[in-house]
């Protein structure tokens, strides 16, 4: 049921982070969206084999965030958010990502023109495969 949700017991993160962040990752990209309920505690963390302690401590973190909400007789559900806060949140999340991105090429000697042609070649690949017009090329 929550394919979107993953938690690694030897990651050395604490599995209740692990899952807040997996729910604010789903929410960026789409996976869960506003309105949607959330699996019951019980029901995630048998799912995911952790203690339902650990699910409560995630969810209680995540209403705290203003992400989550329990509404009796309903469960626990993703918080309506404005089109305008959504966009707000998935380009703050690009960013970041895009920074570090740029942090491990300058830590693995990629040069500026490197990684601008790195950019330049992937943007016309994904949209060359989002407009249809993708040739079949030898690359992986």
């Amino acid at each position: 049921m929550t394919l979107w949700m993953e938690v690694d017991a030897r990651s050395g993160v604490p599995i209740y982070v692990q899952l807040v962040e997996g729910v604010r990752r789903a929410l960026e990209v789409g996976t869960l969206e506003s309105g949607e309920r959330l699996p019951t505690v019980r029901g995630l963390a048998g799912e995911l084999k952790v203690a339902p302690n650990t699910v409560v401590k995630a969810y209680n973190e995540l209403q705290r965030m203003g992400l989550i909400e329990s509404r009796p007789g309903v469960g626990t559900v993703v918080l309506t958010r404005s089109e305008e806060a959504v966009r707000e949140q998935q380009l703050e999340a690009f960013y970041g990502r895009l920074g570090s991105l740029v942090r491990d090429a300058v830590g693995l000697g990629i040069t500026e023109d490197e990684l601008w042609e790195l950019f330049d070649a992937e943007f016309e690949r994904v949209c060359s495969r989002a407009s249809g017009t993708e040739e079949n090329e030898g690359s992986a």
